[in-house]
């Protein structure tokens, strides 16, 4: 878990305050050393990115971490509980935004085939669910790569690399929870679906607060 005040993170007084949304990303999320990755000997995210960025073949540069484990914080409107947004951690997952405008659009392509009944006919009724799920997604120019990995061409590639960072860094930063991919065609992609879930996280706090007036 990390070993860094969160005094160096936004709390949820600051979100609300927030009036620049895009520029406040830039500056207080995507920038910022990743929460989760603080320890006792300093942040571990840069290394962390090498890492990943060898193992999938990616441009260090487009490397991300989302979710709870940027700030400490979930930005998933879903769990706000009880007017607060949920905290960071140890069972909390890892979620890593990879931008790669390759392996976005071989995914797209992978995915394009395998949602046509004329392809794949006898879909299972989990995998349509998947699918559906990840339709929710493309417009905002993510795919989901842990749901549907082994469909995608790079899947074999990029499947056990997933699982060597999940166990080797959730170990090394005493996590118990998942490393998550989402693969974004541009950074402002992924700007984009960070903004949408502080936007739906501060409706849900700003509502709380006017049904407890």
């Amino acid at each position: 878990m990390p070993t860094t005040s969160t005094s160096l993170y936004p709390a949820e007084s600051d979100l609300l305050a927030v009036t620049e949304l895009p520029t406040w990303i830039d500056r207080n999320f995507l920038r910022m050393d990743p929460y989760a990755f603080n320890s006792t000997e300093g942040n571990l995210f840069p290394e962390f990115v090498l890492d990943a960025a060898q193992a999938f073949d990616v441009d260090p540069n487009g490397i991300y971490c989302i979710g709870s484990g940027a700030i400490g914080l979930s930005l998933n409107p879903t769990n706000v509980q009880l007017g607060h947004l949920k905290a960071f951690a140890g069972t909390s997952d890892l979620d890593v935004a990879v931008i790669s405008q390759f392996h976005f659009d071989q995914a797209w392509r992978d995915l394009r085939v395998l949602a046509h009944t004329a392809y794949t006919p006898s879909t299972s009724n989990s995998l349509r669910d998947k699918l559906d799920h990840q339709r929710s997604r493309l417009f905002d120019g993510a795919i989901v790569a842990n749901k549907l990995m082994a469909r995608l061409t790079f899947g074999a590639q990029w499947h056990p690399h997933r699982l060597r960072l999940q166990l080797e860094w959730c170990d090394r930063l005493n996590l118990r929870g998942h490393v998550n991919l989402w693969i974004y065609r541009d950074y402002w992609s992924v700007r984009s679906y960070v903004a949408e879930g502080i936007q739906k996280c501060m409706e849900k706090l700003r509502s709380f607060d006017d049904d407890s007036v």
